[in-house]
């Protein structure tokens, strides 16, 4: 059943109404880095820790192998089929109306890096978004494992890679009929197994042994995102307009962050109503929906946790041309890292905008790291 309710400014929601690990988390794992570089070479991204207490000794080994074919059969070739067990999840979707925007910010901006130069974007198919990241209640509906860091059916689901964010949308593309954007044929390793050290005791983030991936070929069923029919994960276009909502005059929807250094951890008065960072999450990941929505209805854009996004890292979407207008871009077309947009829980105020991102080894499950799907809509 679908329940449609009809919002100002141009907006429908559309409802879906469907029928423990407890260690510390500030033992950080945190992999993900902030994208700092502009260069076109594949390993131009700066992977400077974006924590204070990051940890710079991430695995990449195994990561780097998502970024060459993989060419042994799956293990899981059929990690994304049906069992007849899912139910419909209960998720609150957005429509965003087609528009342009302008992606990036102000060379001024505080803890703003080169990758965030400013290009003007044009998005020209309109987009269903989920209100809120996915959470682990969202999770196992799709008849799934959940080994998220902080348990709790409402909060974010936690601890799955890129790649096992994409079964999920597969699955729920499957449920609805609709054409899946990814294929998992070429996949190896274990899906949804978590995190553990030598001793069998689960830790905050992992990218090496028998992880869940896959290579860039063959992935993607439709090369441009924007014409897959089923649920995928959002451009990075597609995200920071979402996340924006029409706001130009103020870094967030709360106000303007101040500079401080991004290893610091300092009250950021714009985002305490609206983002949970490090000043005001207790290190941890919270219920989703409890601080102010953006004026599109979008929960959780800014901390929480950060969401995976379907464009590789290494500088603005355009890097041969970022001064040209850009028409429904989808970024470069492979790279070794993955971007992810918000921040998360842990990281200092100035980095929790719109405009930032953060590049991870695609194979890595982190205590920090969920998702927040989309769907075209085509008319």
């Amino acid at each position: 059943m679908k329940c449609i309710v009809v919002m100002g400014m141009g907006l429908i929601v559309i409802v879906f109404c469907g029928c423990g690990k407890n260690a510390a988390v500030n033992q950080n794992t945190d992999t993900s880095s902030v994208i700092e570089s502009s260069d076109d070479s594949e390993d131009s991204t700066d992977t400077s820790s974006a924590s204070a207490d990051a940890d710079t000794d991430a695995d990449t080994d195994a990561d780097t192998n998502t970024d060459s074919d993989v060419d042994s059969e799956s293990e899981l070739p059929d990690a994304d089929e049906l069992t007849g067990n899912e139910t419909t999840p209960n998720i609150t979707w957005v429509r965003i109306e087609a528009g342009s925007f302008t992606y990036g910010s102000p060379i001024d901006t505080p803890c703003s890096a080169p990758a965030e130069k400013e290009v003007s974007v044009t998005l020209t198919r309109p987009f269903f978004i989920a209100s809120t990241e996915i959470t682990q209640a969202h999770w196992e509906a799709m008849e799934l494992v959940n080994q998220s860091w902080t348990p709790g059916p409402a909060k974010p689901v936690t601890m799955i890679n890129f790649f096992e964010a994409l079964v999920w949308c597969n699955k729920l593309s499957a449920m609805e009929g609709l054409d899946a954007c990814y294929d998992f044929d070429r996949c190896i390793g274990e899906f949804g197994t978590g995190c553990f050290n030598d001793e069998g005791t689960p830790i905050p983030g992992c990218g090496s042994g028998n992880i869940f991936q896959c290579g860039n070929t063959g992935l993607r069923k439709y090369p441009d995102r924007y014409s897959c029919p089923g649920y995928r994960l959002p451009t990075a276009a597609e995200w920071e307009y979402a996340a924006k909502a029409g706001i130009t005059d103020t870094h967030t929807y709360g106000g303007d962050v101040f500079s401080e250094d991004i290893s610091a951890c300092h009250d950021q008065p714009s985002l305490n109503d609206i983002a949970w960072y490090c000043f005001n999450s207790g290190e941890e990941a919270h219920d989703v929906a409890q601080k102010l929505p953006n004026p599109w209805g979008l929960y959780d854009t800014l901390g929480n946790v950060e969401e995976w996004i379907d464009q590789y890292s290494g500088g603005t979407l355009d890097q041969e041309t970022p001064d040209i207008p850009l028409i429904d871009p989808t970024g470069r077309s492979e790279g070794a890292l993955t971007q992810l947009k918000g921040f998360h829980y842990s990281n200092a105020g100035c980095l929790v905008r719109p405009a930032a991102a953060m590049g991870m080894f695609p194979g890595t499950r982190d205590a920090y790291a969920g998702f927040r799907p989309v769907r075209t809509i085509f008319e």
